[in-house]
């Protein structure tokens, strides 16, 4: 007993165009079956699949195969750069937010220096603005203390 079966979506898996992936529809079941189809010279498979599809069908699947593997990784690469960003974005912020949880930076009258951490465009530039700050409020303490000292 033979199952009637419908091929459908042929392409070349390889340059040399020897190597075949088809789907294999059996309307009875409906199953649908890939099949790997090596051209060996003796494969009633792929003879099959040579003579209800011509090597130009079978080219334009493969063609569009590949630009649409081509697109979804294009696409996968600006998301994984647009999540990036955002991550990047999101750490910068949280480093603003804990620069001015430091007592030092949250009551500092410096607003040059706080108005550049909150302009800072990274980490970086966030750290160097608050020890900037934090080492001019220390020499501000520093100061004040030793003029108290030496008035006593």
């Amino acid at each position: 007993m033979t199952t009637e079966r419908t091929i459908e979506n042929p392409y070349w898996s390889n340059k040399e165009n020897q190597h075949l992936i088809v789907e294999f529809v059996y309307p009875e079941t409906g199953k649908r079956v890939t099949a790997s189809i090596m051209n060996d010279g003796n494969n009633r498979d792929f003879d099959e699949v040579m003579k209800k599809f011509s090597v130009e069908q079978i080219d334009a699947n493969t063609k569009k195969r590949l630009d649409d593997r081509n697109k979804r990784i294009e696409q996968n690469i600006e998301r994984q750069k647009v999540e990036r960003t955002r991550s990047q974005q999101e750490q910068l912020f949280a480093s603003k937010l804990d620069a001015f949880e430091i007592e030092a930076v949250k009551n500092s009258t410096n607003r040059e220096l706080k108005s550049k951490i909150r302009r800072a465009k990274n980490f970086m530039e966030v750290t160097a603005y608050t020890v900037m700050l934090l080492m001019q409020e220390e020499a501000k303490t520093a100061i004040v203390t030793e003029a108290s000292e030496n008035v006593e």
